[in-house]
C-alpha cells in the first residue's frame, strides 16, 4: 500500500514536469516558425499606407490646387469622380451645381493623397453625421484603388452641396466602363495608361 502511495505521489509530480517539458521543448522548437507565421500573417493582413512622393506633391498641389475650405474640398472631389462616373447619361457633363466651375483632376493616387492631407486643415460642417461617407473614408478607399462605392460616394458628396441640402435629387449617377474611363483620361489628360 505504501509503494502504491508513493508511485502515486512520483506520477503526480511527472505529470507537470512532463508537460511543462513538453511545452518548453514545443515553444522552442516551432515558436520560430509561429513567429514566423504570424509575422506573415500581419504583413498581409496590415495595409499599407500609401505616401506620395515629393513630386506627386508639387503636381497634385498644381493640379488640384488650394484646398481652403469645406466647399473646395467637395467640389474637388466631385471634379475628381468624373473620371469614374457620369452624371446624367453616358456623357461627361457635370452636374448644374458644379457646371460653371468644372475642372478636370485625373484620379492618382498623389492627388487623392494630397486631398486626405487638406481634410484636417479645413473646418468641417457639411459631413458631421456620416462616418461610412465621412471625407477621409472615402478618400481612403479611392486611394486603396476601392471604387466599389463610387456612385454612392458622388452622390453623397453632390447632396451636402445640393438644394434642399443633404438631398441630392439631380441626373443619376452611373460609373463609367473602363473602356470609357480611358477614353475621359485621353481626352482631358493626354495619357494613354
Amino acid at each position: 500500500m505504501k509503494k502504491n502511495i508513493a508511485l502515486g505521489i512520483a506520477g503526480l509530480a511527472a505529470v507537470p514536469a512532463g508537460v511543462y517539458f513538453a511545452f518548453t521543448f514545443s515553444d522552442n522548437e516551432m515558436g520560430a516558425d509561429k513567429t514566423n507565421k504570424d509575422a506573415s500573417s500581419l504583413e498581409i493582413a496590415a495595409p499599407i499606407k500609401y505616401i506620395a512622393t515629393n513630386e506627386e506633391r508639387v503636381t497634385a498641389e498644381r493640379d488640384v490646387g488650394e484646398i481652403s475650405d469645406e466647399l473646395t474640398l467637395i467640389t474637388r472631389m466631385v471634379e475628381m469622380s468624373l473620371q469614374k462616373v457620369n452624371i446624367g447619361g453616358e456623357n461627361d457633363t457635370p452636374p448644374e451645381i458644379v457646371a460653371d466651375s468644372v475642372r478636370r483632376i485625373q484620379m492618382t493616387k498623389g492627388n487623392i493623397f494630397y486631398l486626405e492631407q487638406q481634410v484636417d486643415s479645413i473646418e468641417i460642417s457639411r459631413n458631421t453625421k456620416n462616418s461610412a461617407y465621412s471625407y477621409e473614408s472615402i478618400l481612403d478607399r479611392w486611394l486603396e484603388g476601392n471604387f466599389d462605392n463610387i456612385t454612392d460616394e458622388t452622390e453623397f458628396l453632390l447632396s451636402l452641396v445640393s438644394k434642399p441640402y443633404g438631398i441630392y435629387d439631380g441626373e443619376k449617377v452611373t460609373e463609367k466602363s473602363r473602356i470609357k474611363e480611358q477614353e475621359y483620361i485621353q481626352r482631358y489628360f493626354e495619357q494613354n495608361n
